[in-house]
């Protein structure tokens, strides 16, 4: 960055026609035979204070004195890091005499700068990482109590936006699909094992790149950043999901022998639940048994054989009685093994039936958090490409 600096010296005018037509002369910037004006910058953050090199003065036979010198200016800047990476900086310069006053001297803008462009950016080689929006001048006049004078100060603004394109692709677009397939995770089976492990994957690759982002960032208290309170809105998806990721493999895997279903939950998982998300319970079908239930009609074994006066031709009647009883006993047990089995299956369909409910219902949540979020978040940046 060069210094541009002039002032008037009467010392320092001659005719040039006494002097063989000499109309400039260029004096070293470290001489200390000629005056210089102790102007520095005052939130300078280099080793030496002043990191301007001394170049040549050129003075005129006018009086006037024009010093340019060249330097690599180090200055403090107060960072807002709440919108990063679609943010915006407003980085101050501000110059001004070290020991005089401004009645020894009057520090002025020039007047050929326009009000949005006070630098010359002719020679400016253009960033990668930051765009030059504005580059304003402003004189400031400062009094203090222990002085009457006036201390002018020449403060430059320099308005830079962060490019975004690199960042876009780096953290933006990735963190996006990170989020996408934190909902595609609630689209596998209630009963498929690899959900738990898709959704620490993605709680992972989402703390990954919050630390990225908090090595991009200074550190500071201030404020969060915007990506950041994004990733952590995807951190808190994902974690939920987990946690409802094992509700819903524990609700699939209940069995009637330990647990039981409770007559406010049915209402809630299989008849509200499924009616707000327009889910229609598969059909249930279980083939009973073709067996005789009816034993109204059953012969009864008699209590004493003998009390039966029966034809000599059906001696083997009674045996015949006992074997069906014996029968009808035994097909007693398989209706009611089948009845038992009907019932469990019933129970546990209806578990896994809660399980798909609560399962459709976090996709649908959590879809919408995450669109909500990104949406607020993308409308509340103030730029999206820069």
């Amino acid at each position: 960055m060069d210094d541009f600096q002039t002032w008037f010296d009467h010392k320092l005018q001659w005719e040039p026609k006494k002097y063989g037509g000499i109309q400039d002369i260029r004096f070293p910037g470290s001489s200390d035979h000629i005056w210089k004006p102790d102007v520095l910058l005052y939130n300078s953050a280099a080793e030496d204070f002043d990191s301007t090199f001394k170049s040549n003065l050129l003075t005129y036979h006018t009086g006037t004195v024009v010093w340019i010198p060249p330097g690599v200016l180090k200055f403090v800047c107060q960072l807002d890091v709440t919108w990063f990476p679609f943010d915006d900086q407003v980085c101050e310069m501000k110059f001004g005499s070290w020991t005089f006053h401004g009645y020894a001297i009057d520090l002025q803008i020039d007047d050929d700068s326009n009000g949005t462009q006070s630098m010359d950016l002719s020679t400016y080689l253009v960033n990668g990482e930051w765009q030059v929006i504005s580059t304003n001048a402003k004189r400031i006049v400062s009094y203090f109590k222990c002085c009457p004078e006036p201390y002018p100060t020449v403060n430059y603004y320099l308005h830079i936006r962060r490019r975004t394109l690199y960042y876009g692709f780096n953290l933006i677009i990735p963190s996006l699909l990170i989020s996408l397939m934190a909902i595609l995770g609630f689209m596998f089976p209630p009963d498929a094992g690899e959900k738990i492990t898709l959704e620490v994957t993605i709680l992972l690759a989402i703390v990954f790149f919050l630390s990225m982002v908090s090595e991009m960032t200074p550190p500071t208290s201030e404020a969060v950043p915007l990506i950041g309170v994004f990733f952590s809105c995807c951190m808190l998806v994902v974690s939920a999901s987990v946690v409802f990721t094992i509700v819903v493999l524990n609700l699939h895997f209940r069995s009637a022998d330990s647990h039981e279903m409770n007559p406010l939950v049915r209402r809630i998982l299989l008849e509200f639940l499924p009616w707000l998300l327009f889910m229609s319970r598969p059909g249930y079908k279980f083939v009973k048994a073709n067996v005789i239930d009816n034993t109204d009609k059953m012969p009864k074994k008699p209590k004493n054989p003998l009390d039966c006066n029966l034809p000599s031709n059906h001696a083997g009647y009674e045996a015949q009685i006992l074997l069906l009883h014996s029968v009808h006993t035994e097909l007693r047990k398989v209706v009611a093994f089948y009845s038992k089995e009907e019932h469990d299956e019933r129970i546990q369909t209806d578990w896994r039936f809660a399980a798909m409910v609560v399962d459709r219902a976090c996709l649908l949540l959590f879809t919408v958090f995450i669109v909500i979020s990104i949406l607020a978040i993308m409308m509340s940046a103030p730029h999206i490409i820069a």
